[in-house]
């Protein structure tokens, strides 16, 4: 059913919508952020958005209405699989920690590397093929650098590679044999890796901030009555 292009939210998600709004603007450099202060930023994105939503719009009796077809929505996974995370963290399930957090990360790295290759002027299609083929080293690697993107420290390289690595033994499990005196240490390991993950997600958050929104993320949020 087509409605008038007002009221396309309830009031209790309205600063969650809003929000996802003014996300991908600045995530895909929609809007300068240079130039603008916090309030201009928020207050640019959204009337652009209404502008074109409405004139991509159809026109019924001089009047511009359109349908949910007409707005295009993104789901972000990311704040699920911290909670899930954390969840199996509390329950000391190292490698159900380690299986969520390395989902996270993936997405985390997928996302940034989409934004930056739209800002660099590459095409959707083409960016989603080159996350989609490129391995995941190759990804914090040789095509963070080439989007412009400082170089990771290594030692988080490291961290996230490790977490990768574990993460794959377990969802491609081979049933190899270990010896029983080597299982200890073994979980230990485990442990030491879901524990690394857990404390690179804040240094990989505020990576994200600086690279993408200049460090003011909360301060965009907070125009919406959003905080963390």
């Amino acid at each position: 059913m087509e409605e008038k292009s007002a009221p396309f939210f309830d009031e209790s998600s309205k600063g969650g919508i809003l929000w996802g709004i003014v996300d991908q603007y600045v995530r895909r450099g929609l809007v300068d952020l240079e130039e603008l202060t916090d309030d201009e930023v928020v207050s640019t994105v959204l009337l652009d958005f209404l502008n074109e939503t409405d004139a991509n719009a159809a026109t019924v009796e001089g009047e511009a209405t359109w349908s949910d077809d007409d707005v295009h929505v993104v789901t972000d996974h990311r704040d699920d699989l911290l909670k899930k995370a954390t969840d199996a963290m509390r329950a000391d399930e190292h490698w159900f920690a380690i299986l969520f957090y390395a989902t996270w990360l993936e997405h985390w790295v997928n996302d940034i590397l989409m934004s930056l290759s739209v800002r660099s002027g590459v095409p959707e299609g083409v960016a989603v093929a080159l996350v989609r083929s490129c391995s995941f080293n190759l990804k914090i690697k040789d095509v963070w650098t080439s989007l412009g993107a400082t170089p990771i420290e290594k030692a988080h390289m490291r961290t996230m590679t490790d977490l990768m690595e574990f993460r794959n033994g377990f969802v491609h499990y081979k049933w190899q044999p270990r010896s029983i005196s080597d299982k200890d240490a073994y979980d230990q390991r485990v442990e030491e890796v879901a524990v690394s993950a857990q404390s690179i997600v804040t240094t990989l958050e505020n990576l994200e901030d600086q690279l993408l929104f200049s460090g003011r993320r909360n301060a965009l949020r907070a125009q919406l009555g959003l905080t963390e």
